[in-house]
């Protein structure tokens, strides 16, 4: 039931960014941009709870986040979620599979349409604003992850890789 929300969600979006491309007055333009931040925070929320249920909730990297940073524990799971899809999306087959060695649920992030949505930094941003954060917390929040990696073993190749594509 819940792949079904995930799908009629990316659906909503996918007709919305459509929309959104057509010749509109500002008035129109304004509702439809109000209409897909809606939307997608309500697919990235989706997401997240499903990513969430798979174990990334109960990681002590959510937790030491949500310390580090003093965001919810909701905003630390969807930050590092949002931040992980990026980093699904940009890195190399052999890299990613480390990455999932390493961080719980990393592979259901692609079944949740998460990583469909996080394609570049600037989306990335919007999902943190969509959580209710200040885009500025990528920077805190990915050398947190880059650390947590490195005490969990990950090569120098995965970890520059990562903040690489994080910067």
């Amino acid at each position: 039931m819940q792949k079904r929300v995930l799908v009629t969600t990316a659906l909503a979006i996918a007709l919305v960014g459509c929309q959104s491309t057509s010749e509109q007055s500002q008035t129109e333009t304004t509702s439809t941009s109000s209409a897909y931040s809606s939307l997608a925070t309500a697919a990235l929320t989706g997401a997240l709870s499903a990513w969430g249920q798979q174990g990334a909730a109960n990681t002590d990297l959510a937790g030491q986040i949500q310390t580090a940073t003093n965001v919810t524990s909701d905003q630390a799971i969807g930050g590092v979620g949002s931040l992980l899809a990026l980093a699904q999306n940009s890195l190399g087959s052999s890299q990613n599979q480390e990455l999932g060695s390493l961080i719980p649920g990393y592979d259901v992030l692609e079944s949740t349409g998460l990583s469909k949505m996080i394609t570049d930094s600037g989306a990335v941003e919007s999902a943190f604003s969509a959580l209710g954060m200040d885009p500025a917390l990528v920077s805190s929040f990915a050398p947190l992850i880059i650390n947590a990696l490195q005490a969990q073993g990950a090569s120098s190749a995965l970890t520059s890789a990562l903040s690489g594509i994080w910067r």
